[in-house]
Protein backbone atom coordinates (compact mmCIF):
# COMPACT_ATOMS: atom_id res chain seq x y z
CA UNK A 1 0.00 0.00 0.00
CA UNK A 2 1.53 3.38 -0.93
CA UNK A 3 0.74 5.44 1.89
CA UNK A 4 -1.71 8.04 1.28
CA UNK A 5 0.31 11.46 3.11
CA UNK A 6 -2.78 13.40 3.74
CA UNK A 7 -3.90 10.78 6.13
CA UNK A 8 -1.70 11.74 8.85
CA UNK A 9 -1.95 15.72 9.45
CA UNK A 10 -0.11 14.95 13.05
CA UNK A 11 3.09 14.02 11.24
CA UNK A 12 2.96 18.16 9.87
CA UNK A 13 4.85 19.81 12.46
CA UNK A 14 7.69 16.99 13.17
CA UNK A 15 8.09 17.13 9.75
CA UNK A 16 8.61 20.84 9.58
CA UNK A 17 10.79 20.05 12.01
CA UNK A 18 12.72 17.42 10.08
CA UNK A 19 12.86 19.53 6.73
CA UNK A 20 14.54 22.57 8.56
CA UNK A 21 17.15 19.62 10.19
CA UNK A 22 18.06 18.41 7.17
CA UNK A 23 18.44 21.73 5.46
CA UNK A 24 21.27 22.60 8.06
CA UNK A 25 22.78 18.96 7.78
CA UNK A 26 22.96 19.46 3.91
CA UNK A 27 24.00 23.20 4.12
CA UNK A 28 27.27 21.84 5.90
CA UNK A 29 28.01 19.02 3.83
CA UNK A 30 27.69 21.61 0.85
CA UNK A 31 29.60 24.09 2.53
CA UNK A 32 32.75 21.35 3.65
CA UNK A 33 32.74 19.99 -0.28
CA UNK A 34 32.71 23.40 -1.52
CA UNK A 35 28.99 23.22 -3.27
CA UNK A 36 26.04 25.69 -3.22
CA UNK A 37 23.01 23.46 -3.83
CA UNK A 38 22.28 19.94 -4.24
CA UNK A 39 20.32 18.47 -6.94
CA UNK A 40 18.81 15.30 -5.69
CA UNK A 41 17.10 12.92 -9.00
CA UNK A 42 14.26 10.26 -7.67
CA UNK A 43 15.76 7.43 -10.54
CA UNK A 44 13.82 6.37 -13.60
CA UNK A 45 12.13 2.73 -14.40
CA UNK A 46 14.35 0.83 -15.78
CA UNK A 47 13.85 -1.88 -18.29
CA UNK A 48 15.66 -5.23 -18.78
CA UNK A 49 17.42 -5.47 -21.79
CA UNK A 50 15.51 -6.44 -25.20
CA UNK A 51 12.35 -6.23 -22.50
CA UNK A 52 9.95 -3.37 -22.48
CA UNK A 53 8.45 -4.25 -18.79
CA UNK A 54 10.02 -2.16 -16.04
CA UNK A 55 11.56 -3.85 -13.23
CA UNK A 56 10.01 -2.64 -9.63
CA UNK A 57 10.49 1.19 -9.72
CA UNK A 58 12.48 1.82 -6.53
CA UNK A 59 13.06 5.82 -5.76
CA UNK A 60 16.42 7.10 -4.53
CA UNK A 61 16.29 7.30 -0.63
CA UNK A 62 17.88 10.88 -0.44
CA UNK A 63 14.46 11.87 -2.54
CA UNK A 64 12.59 10.00 -0.47
CA UNK A 65 14.06 11.76 2.30
CA UNK A 66 12.40 14.98 1.91
CA UNK A 67 8.94 14.29 0.20
CA UNK A 68 7.15 11.36 1.37
CA UNK A 69 6.86 10.47 -2.47
CA UNK A 70 7.15 6.41 -3.33
CA UNK A 71 6.68 7.13 -7.28
CA UNK A 72 8.06 9.87 -8.50
CA UNK A 73 10.04 8.46 -11.64
CA UNK A 74 11.97 11.37 -13.92
CA UNK A 75 11.44 14.02 -10.78
CA UNK A 76 14.07 15.87 -9.14
CA UNK A 77 14.41 18.20 -6.15
CA UNK A 78 16.68 21.31 -5.50
CA UNK A 79 17.97 22.02 -2.34
CA UNK A 80 19.83 25.38 -1.68
CA UNK A 81 20.72 26.57 1.12
CA UNK A 82 18.38 29.48 2.80
CA UNK A 83 14.78 28.45 -0.09
CA UNK A 84 12.64 26.13 0.41
CA UNK A 85 13.12 22.62 -1.53
CA UNK A 86 12.07 23.04 -4.96
CA UNK A 87 10.68 20.07 -6.26
CA UNK A 88 9.51 19.29 -10.10
CA UNK A 89 7.48 16.18 -9.98
CA UNK A 90 6.89 14.78 -13.33
CA UNK A 91 3.47 13.97 -14.36
CA UNK A 92 3.10 13.04 -17.89
CA UNK A 93 -0.05 13.09 -19.61
CA UNK A 94 0.13 9.18 -20.74
CA UNK A 95 -2.86 6.76 -21.37
CA UNK A 96 -0.62 3.93 -20.61
CA UNK A 97 0.16 4.11 -17.38
CA UNK A 98 -1.15 6.29 -14.16
CA UNK A 99 0.96 9.16 -13.28
CA UNK A 100 2.16 10.40 -9.86
CA UNK A 101 -0.78 11.89 -8.12
CA UNK A 102 -1.17 15.32 -7.34
CA UNK A 103 0.78 16.45 -4.13
CA UNK A 104 -0.85 16.52 -1.46
CA UNK A 105 -0.95 16.23 2.61
CA UNK A 106 1.30 17.74 5.39
CA UNK A 107 4.25 18.33 3.40
CA UNK A 108 3.13 20.93 0.63
CA UNK A 109 3.22 23.66 2.54
CA UNK A 110 7.48 23.16 3.02
CA UNK A 111 8.21 22.32 -0.28
CA UNK A 112 7.63 24.59 -3.48
CA UNK A 113 6.36 22.23 -5.99
CA UNK A 114 6.13 22.35 -9.67
CA UNK A 115 4.74 20.20 -12.30
CA UNK A 116 6.29 18.84 -15.15
CA UNK A 117 4.55 17.06 -18.27
CA UNK A 118 7.62 15.74 -19.81
CA UNK A 119 11.15 14.83 -18.84
CA UNK A 120 12.16 17.69 -20.95
CA UNK A 121 10.10 20.55 -18.67
CA UNK A 122 12.32 19.10 -15.53
CA UNK A 123 14.93 21.32 -15.67
CA UNK A 124 12.79 24.17 -16.42
CA UNK A 125 10.64 23.60 -13.20
CA UNK A 126 13.94 23.42 -11.33
CA UNK A 127 14.64 26.75 -12.85
CA UNK A 128 18.19 28.29 -12.80
CA UNK A 129 20.69 26.36 -10.68
CA UNK A 130 23.33 27.73 -8.48
CA UNK A 131 26.85 27.85 -10.27
CA UNK A 132 28.30 25.06 -7.95
CA UNK A 133 25.56 22.48 -8.33
CA UNK A 134 26.56 18.96 -7.23
CA UNK A 135 24.09 16.31 -7.97
CA UNK A 136 22.98 12.45 -6.57
CA UNK A 137 21.43 10.48 -9.12
CA UNK A 138 21.90 12.29 -12.50
CA UNK A 139 23.81 10.56 -15.38
CA UNK A 140 27.56 11.12 -14.85
CA UNK A 141 27.73 13.27 -18.26
CA UNK A 142 25.17 16.22 -16.71
CA UNK A 143 26.81 19.27 -17.70
CA UNK A 144 24.55 21.15 -15.39
CA UNK A 145 26.49 19.84 -12.47
CA UNK A 146 30.10 19.96 -10.94
CA UNK A 147 29.85 16.42 -9.34
CA UNK A 148 27.62 13.88 -9.40
CA UNK A 149 27.26 11.39 -6.71
CA UNK A 150 30.74 12.89 -4.88
CA UNK A 151 31.59 10.18 -2.57
CA UNK A 152 32.89 12.80 0.06
CA UNK A 153 29.05 14.53 -0.10
CA UNK A 154 28.08 11.16 -0.05
CA UNK A 155 29.69 10.20 3.16
CA UNK A 156 28.73 13.55 5.19
CA UNK A 157 24.98 13.02 4.23
CA UNK A 158 25.45 9.16 4.84
CA UNK A 159 27.01 10.14 8.77
CA UNK A 160 24.50 12.67 9.61
CA UNK A 161 21.44 10.35 8.36
CA UNK A 162 22.31 7.58 11.47
CA UNK A 163 21.09 10.14 13.50
CA UNK A 164 17.17 9.44 13.35
CA UNK A 165 14.29 13.29 13.30
CA UNK A 166 11.24 12.65 15.58
CA UNK A 167 9.54 12.83 12.05
CA UNK A 168 11.37 10.03 10.92
CA UNK A 169 11.26 7.68 14.04
CA UNK A 170 7.36 8.32 13.86
CA UNK A 171 7.47 7.02 10.19
CA UNK A 172 9.78 3.64 11.92
CA UNK A 173 6.75 3.28 14.33
CA UNK A 174 4.15 2.97 12.09
CA UNK A 175 6.36 0.98 9.88
CA UNK A 176 6.89 -1.27 12.84
CA UNK A 177 3.40 -1.57 13.76
CA UNK A 178 2.01 -2.58 10.13
CA UNK A 179 4.65 -5.27 10.24
CA UNK A 180 3.78 -6.60 13.24
CA UNK A 181 0.04 -6.79 12.57
CA UNK A 182 1.68 -9.40 9.50
CA UNK A 183 3.77 -11.39 11.64
CA UNK A 184 0.79 -11.98 13.89
CA UNK A 185 -1.45 -13.13 11.19
CA UNK A 186 1.73 -15.38 9.48
CA UNK A 187 2.71 -16.95 13.47
CA UNK A 188 -1.73 -18.06 13.89
CA UNK A 189 -1.53 -19.28 10.69
CA UNK A 190 1.05 -21.47 10.64
CA UNK A 191 0.48 -25.25 10.28
CA UNK A 192 1.37 -28.36 8.70
CA UNK A 193 -1.40 -27.00 5.70
CA UNK A 194 -0.09 -23.93 5.01
CA UNK A 195 2.76 -23.85 2.60
CA UNK A 196 5.25 -20.70 2.46
CA UNK A 197 3.55 -19.14 -0.16
CA UNK A 198 0.45 -19.23 1.77
CA UNK A 199 1.85 -17.63 4.55
CA UNK A 200 3.86 -14.50 2.10
CA UNK A 201 0.06 -13.66 1.11
CA UNK A 202 -1.41 -13.46 4.79
CA UNK A 203 1.78 -11.17 5.32
CA UNK A 204 0.99 -8.84 2.65
CA UNK A 205 -2.61 -9.04 3.26
CA UNK A 206 -2.37 -8.45 7.06
CA UNK A 207 0.03 -5.60 6.29
CA UNK A 208 -1.79 -4.21 2.97
CA UNK A 209 0.92 -4.05 1.01
CA UNK A 210 1.86 -5.60 -2.52
CA UNK A 211 4.94 -7.59 -2.93
CA UNK A 212 6.44 -4.51 -4.47
CA UNK A 213 6.07 -2.43 -1.87
CA UNK A 214 8.08 -4.21 0.77
CA UNK A 215 11.02 -2.64 2.02
CA UNK A 216 12.63 -5.89 1.29
CA UNK A 217 11.35 -9.42 -0.07
CA UNK A 218 10.45 -11.22 2.87
CA UNK A 219 12.10 -14.40 4.15
CA UNK A 220 9.16 -17.32 5.40
CA UNK A 221 11.33 -20.44 5.70
CA UNK A 222 10.13 -23.08 7.28
CA UNK A 223 12.53 -26.16 9.06
CA UNK A 224 15.63 -26.73 6.95
CA UNK A 225 14.91 -23.33 4.89
CA UNK A 226 15.66 -21.06 7.82
CA UNK A 227 19.39 -22.54 7.54
CA UNK A 228 19.58 -19.72 4.15
CA UNK A 229 19.83 -16.75 5.77
CA UNK A 230 18.22 -15.02 2.96
CA UNK A 231 16.06 -17.60 1.81
CA UNK A 232 14.38 -15.90 -1.09
CA UNK A 233 12.59 -18.83 -2.37
CA UNK A 234 8.45 -19.82 -1.55
CA UNK A 235 7.53 -23.65 -1.44
CA UNK A 236 3.63 -23.44 -3.31
CA UNK A 237 3.48 -27.21 -0.86
CA UNK A 238 2.86 -27.64 2.53
CA UNK A 239 5.48 -28.63 4.26
CA UNK A 240 6.59 -32.33 5.55
CA UNK A 241 6.92 -30.85 9.15
CA UNK A 242 5.69 -28.09 9.75
CA UNK A 243 7.86 -27.80 13.49
CA UNK A 244 9.50 -24.24 12.50
CA UNK A 245 8.79 -21.21 10.59
CA UNK A 246 11.33 -18.18 10.54
CA UNK A 247 9.78 -15.11 9.06
CA UNK A 248 11.68 -12.03 8.76
CA UNK A 249 9.71 -9.31 6.91
CA UNK A 250 9.07 -5.96 7.48
CA UNK A 251 6.88 -3.51 6.15
CA UNK A 252 7.24 0.37 4.97
CA UNK A 253 5.54 3.73 5.87
CA UNK A 254 6.18 6.72 4.24
CA UNK A 255 9.05 5.40 2.61
CA UNK A 256 10.96 4.19 6.02
CA UNK A 257 11.20 0.34 6.73
CA UNK A 258 11.03 -1.86 9.74
CA UNK A 259 13.00 -5.15 9.60
CA UNK A 260 11.53 -7.81 12.32
CA UNK A 261 12.19 -11.32 12.35
CA UNK A 262 10.24 -13.72 14.96
CA UNK A 263 10.69 -17.49 14.91
CA UNK A 264 7.77 -19.95 15.62
CA UNK A 265 7.82 -23.64 17.00
CA UNK A 266 4.94 -26.03 16.55
CA UNK A 267 5.33 -29.66 18.72
CA UNK A 268 9.16 -29.80 19.14
CA UNK A 269 10.70 -28.98 22.50
CA UNK A 270 14.07 -29.19 21.89
CA UNK A 271 14.04 -26.63 19.25
CA UNK A 272 11.35 -24.80 21.28
CA UNK A 273 13.77 -24.74 24.26
CA UNK A 274 16.51 -23.31 21.95
CA UNK A 275 14.13 -20.72 20.29
CA UNK A 276 13.21 -19.37 24.04
CA UNK A 277 17.10 -19.33 25.24
CA UNK A 278 17.48 -16.80 22.02
CA UNK A 279 15.17 -15.18 22.66
CA UNK A 280 16.78 -14.52 26.36
CA UNK A 281 19.67 -13.67 24.76
CA UNK A 282 18.23 -11.14 22.59
CA UNK A 283 16.45 -9.44 25.08
CA UNK A 284 19.69 -9.21 26.98
CA UNK A 285 21.49 -7.45 24.37
CA UNK A 286 18.41 -4.98 23.65
CA UNK A 287 18.80 -4.02 27.18
CA UNK A 288 22.80 -3.68 26.96
CA UNK A 289 21.76 -1.47 23.88
CA UNK A 290 22.76 2.65 24.89
CA UNK A 291 24.50 5.61 23.97
CA UNK A 292 28.24 4.94 24.00
CA UNK A 293 28.22 1.48 23.50
CA UNK A 294 30.81 0.06 20.73
CA UNK A 295 28.33 -2.23 18.54
CA UNK A 296 31.46 -3.97 17.73
CA UNK A 297 31.96 -4.57 20.77
CA UNK A 298 28.30 -5.43 21.54
CA UNK A 299 28.55 -7.92 18.47
CA UNK A 300 31.08 -9.88 20.49
CA UNK A 301 29.26 -9.75 23.74
CA UNK A 302 26.55 -11.75 21.26
CA UNK A 303 29.06 -14.27 20.43
CA UNK A 304 30.17 -14.69 24.66
CA UNK A 305 26.14 -15.44 25.68
CA UNK A 306 25.59 -17.74 22.51
CA UNK A 307 28.71 -19.82 23.81
CA UNK A 308 26.65 -20.22 27.60
CA UNK A 309 23.59 -21.45 25.27
CA UNK A 310 25.86 -23.50 23.04
CA UNK A 311 26.87 -25.51 26.54
CA UNK A 312 23.62 -25.14 28.45
CA UNK A 313 21.73 -26.89 25.38
CA UNK A 314 24.94 -30.01 24.89
CA UNK A 315 25.58 -28.21 21.44
CA UNK A 316 29.16 -28.29 22.17
CA UNK A 317 30.99 -30.10 24.75
CA UNK A 318 33.40 -28.19 25.67
CA UNK A 319 32.80 -25.19 28.02
CA UNK A 320 31.96 -21.56 26.97
CA UNK A 321 34.40 -19.60 27.30
CA UNK A 322 36.52 -22.61 24.85
CA UNK A 323 33.31 -22.44 22.09
CA UNK A 324 34.11 -18.59 22.41
CA UNK A 325 37.50 -18.39 22.62
CA UNK A 326 38.08 -20.76 19.37
CA UNK A 327 35.39 -19.37 17.15
CA UNK A 328 32.77 -22.25 17.08
CA UNK A 329 30.42 -19.94 17.97
CA UNK A 330 30.95 -18.20 14.11
CA UNK A 331 29.97 -21.32 13.10
CA UNK A 332 26.44 -21.45 14.45
CA UNK A 333 26.01 -17.64 13.94
CA UNK A 334 28.13 -16.29 11.14
CA UNK A 335 26.33 -13.07 10.20
CA UNK A 336 26.36 -9.55 11.93
CA UNK A 337 24.41 -8.36 15.17
CA UNK A 338 22.51 -5.71 13.50
CA UNK A 339 22.53 -2.84 10.98
CA UNK A 340 21.32 0.61 11.02
CA UNK A 341 17.65 1.07 9.74
CA UNK A 342 15.84 3.78 7.62
CA UNK A 343 15.31 4.90 4.48
CA UNK A 344 17.34 1.75 3.65
CA UNK A 345 17.15 -1.40 5.29
CA UNK A 346 20.41 -1.73 5.64
CA UNK A 347 20.78 2.01 5.93
CA UNK A 348 23.63 3.68 4.68
CA UNK A 349 26.67 4.38 6.91
CA UNK A 350 27.28 1.46 9.25
CA UNK A 351 30.56 1.68 9.10
CA UNK A 352 31.58 5.62 9.00
CA UNK A 353 33.39 7.02 11.70
CA UNK A 354 33.21 10.40 10.93
CA UNK A 355 31.63 12.83 8.32
CA UNK A 356 34.88 12.97 6.44
CA UNK A 357 34.56 9.66 5.52
CA UNK A 358 36.80 7.63 7.36
CA UNK A 359 35.41 3.63 7.62
CA UNK A 360 36.18 1.72 10.13
CA UNK A 361 36.12 -2.20 9.02
CA UNK A 362 34.64 -5.04 10.80
CA UNK A 363 36.90 -7.17 12.43
CA UNK A 364 38.23 -10.11 10.48
CA UNK A 365 36.56 -12.48 12.13
CA UNK A 366 33.30 -10.92 11.50
CA UNK A 367 33.22 -9.32 8.02
CA UNK A 368 29.18 -9.17 7.41
CA UNK A 369 29.08 -7.02 10.33
CA UNK A 370 27.19 -3.71 8.94
CA UNK A 371 27.22 -1.85 11.80
CA UNK A 372 31.10 -0.60 13.40
CA UNK A 373 30.18 2.78 14.70
CA UNK A 374 30.05 3.73 18.60
CA UNK A 375 26.49 4.29 19.45
CA UNK A 376 24.46 7.21 19.82
CA UNK A 377 21.07 9.28 20.79
CA UNK A 378 18.78 8.85 17.76
CA UNK A 379 20.27 6.17 15.64
CA UNK A 380 17.77 3.19 14.84
CA UNK A 381 19.25 -0.21 14.63
CA UNK A 382 18.41 -3.71 14.74
CA UNK A 383 19.30 -6.79 16.94
CA UNK A 384 19.47 -9.69 15.20
CA UNK A 385 20.87 -12.91 16.96
CA UNK A 386 20.10 -16.60 16.04
CA UNK A 387 21.35 -19.81 15.72
CA UNK A 388 21.64 -21.90 12.97
CA UNK A 389 22.55 -25.35 11.51
CA UNK A 390 23.95 -24.56 8.30
CA UNK A 391 25.56 -27.78 6.50
CA UNK A 392 27.99 -26.12 4.31
CA UNK A 393 29.54 -24.44 7.27
CA UNK A 394 29.12 -27.18 9.43
CA UNK A 395 31.18 -29.40 7.16
CA UNK A 396 34.39 -27.08 6.73
CA UNK A 397 34.52 -26.56 10.58
CA UNK A 398 38.57 -26.81 11.55
CA UNK A 399 39.07 -30.73 12.74
CA UNK A 400 40.09 -29.23 16.74
CA UNK A 401 36.57 -27.95 16.90
CA UNK A 402 34.70 -30.48 15.20
CA UNK A 403 36.26 -32.38 18.43
CA UNK A 404 34.25 -30.34 20.38
CA UNK A 405 30.82 -30.30 18.90
CA UNK A 406 28.10 -32.67 20.26
CA UNK A 407 27.27 -34.19 16.44
CA UNK A 408 24.16 -36.03 17.52
CA UNK A 409 22.87 -32.98 18.99
CA UNK A 410 23.52 -31.25 15.95
CA UNK A 411 21.98 -34.16 13.26
CA UNK A 412 18.88 -33.97 15.53
CA UNK A 413 18.57 -30.22 15.94
CA UNK A 414 19.55 -30.03 11.50
CA UNK A 415 16.37 -30.51 10.46
CA UNK A 416 14.92 -27.21 12.14
CA UNK A 417 17.10 -25.07 10.52
CA UNK A 418 17.40 -22.33 12.27
CA UNK A 419 16.27 -19.60 14.77
CA UNK A 420 16.57 -15.67 14.81
CA UNK A 421 14.57 -13.34 16.53
CA UNK A 422 14.96 -9.24 15.51
CA UNK A 423 13.50 -6.38 16.76
CA UNK A 424 14.27 -2.42 16.04
CA UNK A 425 15.48 0.08 18.53
CA UNK A 426 15.65 3.65 18.86
CA UNK A 427 18.91 4.76 21.12
CA UNK A 428 18.08 7.19 23.25
CA UNK A 429 20.19 9.09 26.32
CA UNK A 430 20.66 6.67 29.40
CA UNK A 431 19.01 3.27 27.05
CA UNK A 432 16.92 2.62 23.98
CA UNK A 433 13.07 1.79 22.99
CA UNK A 434 12.32 -1.13 21.04
CA UNK A 435 10.06 -0.12 18.44
CA UNK A 436 8.95 -3.93 17.62
CA UNK A 437 8.05 -5.19 20.69
CA UNK A 438 6.09 -2.12 21.51
CA UNK A 439 4.61 -2.69 18.18
CA UNK A 440 3.87 -6.26 19.23
CA UNK A 441 2.18 -5.20 22.48
CA UNK A 442 -0.11 -2.93 20.74
CA UNK A 443 -1.51 -5.10 18.61
CA UNK A 444 -2.17 -8.05 21.03
CA UNK A 445 -5.73 -7.13 21.46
Amino acid sequence: MIENASAHPELAAPYAAHVETWMQRVEAALGACGYDALCVFAGDEITPPRDDVEYPYRIEPYFKLWVPLEYAPGSALLLVPGRKPRLALLQPEDFWHAPPEDPKGFWVDHVDVGIARDAAQVGGVLGALPARTAAIGARADDERFVAVDDPALLARLDYARAVKTDYEVACLERASARAARGHRAVAAAFSAETSELDLHRRFLDATGHRETELPYPAIIAIDRHAAILHYQNLDRAPPERASLLLIDAGAAFLGYGSDITRTTVRHAAEIEALRDSIETLQRTLCGELRAGVDFVALHQRAHELLAGVLREHGIVVCGADEALETGITRTFLPHGLGHLLGLQVHDAGGRLVSPDGEVRPPPASDPFLRLTRTVEPGFTLTIEPGVYFIPALLRTMAPPNRRRVNWDAVERLLPYGGIRIEDDLLVQDGGSRNLTREAFAATAA
